[in-house]
């Protein structure tokens, strides 16, 4: 499981410096295209923190704890 969280990470840091690299090439545009630019620029970074926190955050559970919480409960 940390193999496939590591390799989705790796994927989501390249993410967030692309919108850093955009950001910056985004300045040289013309002011309305660098706004648009620049909001859905933030907009993947903030998303890629949050599925890094969240992808890194999360507990792996067994297969029957997933499908049935309660059927171990006595």
């Amino acid at each position: 499981m940390n193999l496939v969280r590591s390799f989705i990470s790796i994927f989501l840091v390249a993410l967030f410096a692309v919108s850093i690299a955009g950001w910056f090439w985004a300045g040289g545009q013309p002011s309305p295209q660098s706004i648009g630019s620049r909001v859905v620029l933030v907009l993947c970074g903030l998303l890629s923190v949050g599925c890094f926190t969240l992808l890194w955050s999360a507990k792996p559970g067994t297969a029957e704890e997933m499908i049935s919480p309660t059927a171990h409960q006595s």
